[in-house]
């Protein structure tokens, strides 16, 4: 699966899930369960889901005294869904809509939108789950320039301009072709192919790229590694809400897993040493400097589109000189190019999954993600070159070994 198609159909992060499994298991990855009772072996190739929202996959090496983990999230801003009722109108039936993550509400006006997610449905064998995609779009028209107020500018209120339009239909779940639902969850998204900008192209456009590029990178990056360590992927839901949630950074179950493998392999007295070792690549994409906007960006730092890695530096990531020098060394070593990132001093800066899996861990950590613009857009922006630079930098980190010995740092 190419990035244009696991952009295209990842509407959510069930659907996203679901792809990244199936890659995982064409590429050879076995299916965990918790508490299955099955042993990991040294040079086996597993993956477990989570809330099927969320996964981990690992390969575990033959030196267990090195831990590499790469961490990216697989939900992205959106509208939620509000139950089954529908809202009247003169024009049809209305979806009624809260805002999931921080979505730029205006960009996801006029343009073609699926709903998607999953519905729970009562059988005879018990409770069911089933991938939703809706084989029709609905859109949310916006107000026209002739009665909008253009002195205060768009002001969008997500009770009243945000309900998208379903038109001529009685019930939801029967518009969606589904019987015998006890609950589900939904979601509005955009419907927009993924396509080429700029007179070479060398731009790449769609929705969901924040951080759908970063999950593309971890699958294939651990796909095409060729681990000395155990090397693990963690993919998890709801960052953009806060990460508190079973399927998210904050739970307990990478650090499950990992203590899962230490244990089957027989490596517990590596396992210390292991996490002094290693390190955690958390991957979600930054700001790139915008053309129209140099104001926002800081007065010396400035990334570029098609401009390689980006490290991410702040006190919001991860990221400080110890570990940005030990990816820096991985991406020299391969010849992947990478440039800083620093945030403006007098803006707000947002903050991912790198404190938190390093901080469950004690481990070593970097934050690292594309250049990319119109962040949390219904249609964003990066380069097209980049994303291949990305799974090389995660498949080149998964294929690390790191010792840290009296000061010394050494990457093989």
């Amino acid at each position: 699966m190419n990035i244009n198609e696991f952009l295209k159909t990842s509407y959510t992060a069930y659907h996203a899930t679901e792809n990244s499994v199936k890659m995982l298991e064409n590429a050879g990855f076995s299916r965990l369960e918790r508490g299955d009772g099955k042993k990991i072996v040294r040079g086996g190739k597993y993956y477990i889901t989570i809330n099927d929202s969320a996964f981990i996959a690992f390969n575990v090496g033959k030196n267990a005294k090195c831990l590499n983990i790469a961490c990216a999230h697989t939900d992205s801003p959106s509208l939620k869904v509000k139950g089954s009722a529908l809202v009247d109108s003169p024009e049809g039936k209305r979806l009624n809509v809260e805002l999931y993550g921080g979505l730029l509400q205006y960009s996801i006006l006029d343009i073609p939108l699926k709903i998607a997610g999953r519905a729970f449905i009562k059988t005879d064998r018990g409770i069911e789950s089933k991938l939703v995609t809706s084989d029709f779009n609905v859109n949310i028209p916006s107000l026209c320039i002739h009665h909008a107020d253009r002195d205060k500018g768009l002001s969008l209120n997500p009770q009243t301009d945000m309900l998208p339009l379903l038109g001529e239909c009685e019930d939801l779940y029967s518009a969606l072709d589904l019987t015998d639902v006890l609950d589900a969850d939904l979601y509005v998204v955009p419907d927009v192919e993924p396509f080429s900008t700029g007179a070479k192209n060398e731009l790449l456009a769609s929705p969901r790229i924040d951080n759908l590029t970063s999950v593309y990178a971890c699958v294939n990056g651990i796909i095409s590694a060729t681990p000395k360590a155990v090397s693990v992927v963690a993919c998890f839901d709801n960052e953009e809400i806060g990460s508190g949630t079973k399927q998210g950074a904050h739970s307990v179950l990478l650090e499950e897993i990992i203590k899962r493998i230490y244990s089957d392999v027989g490596a517990q007295d590596d396992y210390a040493e292991a996490l002094k070792n290693g390190l955690v690549l958390s991957i979600d994409n930054g700001h790139a400097f915008h053309p129209a906007h140099p104001e926002k960006n800081d007065v010396i730092n400035k990334v570029l589109l098609n401009g390689g890695i980006v490290i991410k530096h702040h006190a919001n990531y991860s990221t400080d000189g110890k570990s940005s020098s030990i990816i820096k060394a991985i991406l020299d070593k391969t010849n992947i190019p990478y440039q800083d990132y620093y945030n403006r001093s007098d803006l707000r800066c947002g903050g991912t999954l790198g404190l938190i899996t390093s901080t469950q861990f004690a481990m070593d950590a970097v934050d690292i993600g594309l250049a990319q613009l119109a962040m949390h857009s219904a249609i964003e922006t990066v380069g097209a070159k980049d994303v291949d630079k990305m799974v090389a930098c995660v498949s080149a980190f998964l294929s690390s070994l790191i010792e840290k010995n009296d000061g010394k740092i050494t990457v093989a």
